[in-house]
């Protein structure tokens, strides 16, 4: 008689912007949960789906989705009161509440920039939700760009909605148990637990946040068999180079003039497109210490290499970091200048803001990083507490313990 398969220990949706800056290391907390037998719905956008569905997991395809910016980020219905963005947020809550009405969830699991979508469910559900913060953590909950100004009631904000998505908002919240949570709640809520992916070594005011907020630093995605590089036995320190023209509004051929500099000096230099089409100056003879490559698995790279120039965004940071790469931080959002203000206050890095960024300047910040003890120093320091923080399985590890506190005696 065959056995039955076991029980899963609890059922989790997890909500995450469709971008690869927030997916890849959201999915490594993922296969941990599901190793440890809990059952896993994904929601994301079909783009996605088929990395998500490698974890084992459940995926959900909405077909209505709020918009997102390029890096994730999503439109801010409140601010200027969006209302298109308010009708697909809605739409969104109201699809993902229909197909998984009949298997309610025990917890939602979702990245800050969905807590929108995520905390209208965890209302209509009357269900735990955990945060978590792919860059830095917001003070008591509320984020820099926090939609809903303090001191306006929720009165206010409830007229300004058309009646129509005044009474949808209402019909969909109408079982909830918490039905009248004030609109503040769907944004600036501080979750009873929070996971921020960085060590708290790296986190602005990082001794200032509670217990409710687990830094457990960079969650590093599995080596997967096809993800193959092997650095040249030339024995140069190996430098990656990771721009990209367009958001710098360079020409196309900055990115040549960039190899050109580097490959002068005695290094041997990884360039990654970032899955656009070989440029044309890549098509033909290259200095022997150049590779261009469309993509390229960043792990992979970064465990060899003494230098990492990339826009920096916070994973890009923690994963250089957790690899002990210095860093030269080229930001172009507002985001990436907070990081990249980071890395060079904490001395793991240059930051060079983007009209500085040309070719020469690039080499002087290379060069500075090879020659720098000092900050091969510290950036060691840190990939220290970035890897005692416990990753994935320490974010796991929280995650179990909650659920537990909440649902078992």
């Amino acid at each position: 008689m065959e056995k039955e398969p076991p029980k899963p220990r609890y059922t989790i949706a997890v909500i995450s912007a469709p971008d690869e800056a927030h997916t890849r290391p959201m999915l490594p907390i993922v296969r941990e949960l599901r190793r440890r037998e809990h059952r896993i719905t994904y929601v994301t956008t079909m783009e996605f789906a088929e990395r998500a569905a490698t974890a084992g997991v459940h995926v959900l395809v909405p077909e209505s989705r709020p918009e997102y910016g390029p890096y994730g980020e999503a439109r801010d219905p409140a601010a200027a009161l969006d209302l298109s963005s308010v009708e697909e947020t809605l739409d969104c809550a109201e699809e993902i509440h229909a197909e998984l009405a009949d298997d309610v969830p025990d917890l939602v699991l979702y990245e800050s920039s969905t807590r929108v979508v995520a905390r209208l469910l965890t209302c209509r559900w009357n269900r735990p939700g955990v945060q978590v913060y792919p860059s830095f953590a917001w003070d008591d909950g509320r984020g820099p760009d926090a939609p809903v100004p303090e001191g306006r009631s929720s009165e206010e904000c409830l007229a300004r909605l058309p009646d129509g998505l005044r009474r949808r908002l209402a019909r969909f919240l109408a079982y909830a148990e918490h039905a009248g949570a004030p609109p503040q709640d769907f944004y600036t809520r501080a979750e009873p637990l929070s996971i921020a992916l960085m060590p708290r070594a790296f986190q602005s005011g990082g001794d200032l946040f509670d217990g409710r907020v687990a830094f457990v630093g960079p969650c590093i995605p599995e080596r997967r068999i096809d993800e193959r590089w092997m650095p040249a036995a030339n024995g140069l320190p190996v430098v990656f180079l990771a721009l990209d023209p367009a958001l710098l509004h360079r020409e196309p051929d900055y990115l040549r003039d960039c190899v050109t500099a580097l490959a002068r000096r005695p290094l041997h230099l990884v360039v990654t497109t970032g899955g656009a089409d070989e440029p044309a100056w890549a098509r033909g003879a290259l200095p022997p210490n150049v590779e261009v490559h469309a993509r390229v698995p960043r792990s992979v790279v970064l465990r060899r290499a003494a230098a990492y120039v990339c826009h920096p965004d916070a994973g890009n940071v923690m994963e250089a970091l957790y690899f002990n790469t210095p860093l030269v931080a080229v930001p172009t959002t507002a985001s990436e200048r907070a990081v990249a203000d980071r890395v060079a206050e904490l001395g793991l890095g240059v930051r060079l803001p983007p009209e500085a960024a040309g070719p020469e300047r690039l080499v002087e910040a290379v060069r500075t990083l090879l020659d720098d003890a000092g900050t091969r120093h510290r950036v060691r320091g840190l990939q220290r507490e970035a890897r005692r923080a416990g990753g994935a399985r320490r974010a796991a590890d929280e995650i179990e313990r909650y659920l537990e506190w909440i649902y078992e005696p």
